[in-house]
């Protein structure tokens, strides 16, 4: 999935680990609710168990440990959604603003210092251009990494697809699809 290979994205196992990550996301989407009081330390630490991806770990060391990165000093708004959890790697003092959605089937990394505004997605799947491809549930898909690097601001209702490379200390006006494997300011 990682390596710009293809992938089955309905196999059992990558089925599992979304219904996992998506148990793990909607306990960290309950933390902003009123009748609940969660501090900021709790609140910190459902969302690296987001990142962590416990149920992706077995008992034998003989793959990698899979797992993404927080930082410090990090604000993600209410609601968050993502694919896997693991693929992402936030670096500190990065602001999420509220209803972003990380479809990380390939890396995501961000940088330090970064403020992503409302309504952002950023998709890692590429798309097929070949009609005998586009097979629903049985097709085969590949990811390619995002990678924003540090001191990024990227407006509103922005879509990053696969591939993408923003540069440090790029601005993403709010509205824009970037499609470019690397930017400055758009």
């Amino acid at each position: 999935m990682l390596n710009l290979e293809p992938f089955s994205p309905f196999c059992q196992q990558l089925v599992e680990e979304r219904r996992e990550c998506k148990d793990a996301v909607y306990s960290y989407n309950n933390t902003s609710n009123p009748d609940v009081k969660v501090t900021a330390d709790e609140v910190y630490r459902v969302f690296s168990a987001i990142l962590a991806a416990s149920w992706t770990q077995t008992s034998i060391k003989a793959e990698p440990v899979v797992s993404g990165h927080l930082g410090h000093n990090i604000y993600i708004n209410t609601p968050f959604m993502r694919d896997y959890g693991y693929n992402i790697s936030i670096g500190d003092n990065v602001d999420i603003g509220t209803d972003c959605k990380f479809l990380d089937s390939g890396k995501i990394i961000i940088g330090r210092n970064t403020t992503i505004r409302a309504n952002v997605t950023i998709d890692t799947h590429k798309t097929s251009h070949e009609a005998k491809t586009i097979n629903g549930s049985r097709r085969v898909a590949v990811a390619a990494k995002v990678h924003i690097e540090v001191n990024v601001y990227i407006g509103a209702d922005c879509t990053i697809l696969p591939g993408v490379a923003i540069g440090s200390g790029a601005t993403v006006h709010a509205g824009t699809v970037v499609v470019r494997v690397s930017i400055r300011n758009l």
